[in-house]
């Protein structure tokens, strides 16, 4: 899993975000206050992405253009009904799907919130499925792996107590 935190989103340049595209494992950003150009492309981009309390997200160039194309298919039709550059808050990325999730804590304690009852094994092979499209012969050898490994047992076991599991 890869966390890009809002103070690398903001300085961002074109080389890391390829670098970031590249990347085979979860993605997770975090922006925060006025999100625009290549730090809302790796935004869009991302596996996950979250927008802190306050934050506007401003699509503002070719690469977040790509972006929201990437993640809302042909739904990103509707933004280009704005006049200008497309801005969102929080609330409306949302709702729009530009973005996951909204929060107000603290990256580093959110991150250890969200993480807390996730596995990261199994959500760096979910991100490595999607990208790669390799079908059902890579699925059924990624989820040999993580039955092999043990995860889904520590989920099910959790399920079964009646507790959160703990990865």
């Amino acid at each position: 899993m890869h966390f890009v935190a809002p103070g690398h989103l903001a300085v961002l340049d074109a080389q890391a975000l390829d670098e970031l595209l590249a990347r085979s494992e979860l993605t997770i950003a975090m922006g925060e206050g006025d999100v625009r150009g290549l730090a809302a492309a790796a935004l869009l981009f991302s596996d996950f992405a979250v927008l802190r309390t306050g934050a506007v997200l401003h699509i503002d160039c070719a690469e977040a253009w790509a972006g929201a194309v990437w993640r809302l298919g042909r739904g990103a039709l509707s933004l280009v009904t704005r006049t200008g550059s497309p801005r969102y808050g929080g609330l409306e990325a949302r709702a729009t799907g530009l973005c996951d999730e909204l929060a107000s804590l603290e990256p580093s304690e959110w991150l250890e919130e969200w993480i807390r009852n996730r596995s990261v094994v199994a959500l760096d092979a979910a991100a490595t499925l999607i990208r790669s499209r390799g079908g059902d012969r890579l699925e059924r050898a990624e989820f040999a792996r993580l039955f092999a490994i043990g995860e889904p047992q520590k989920g099910l076991g959790a399920f079964l107590a009646k507790v959160k599991p703990e990865y």
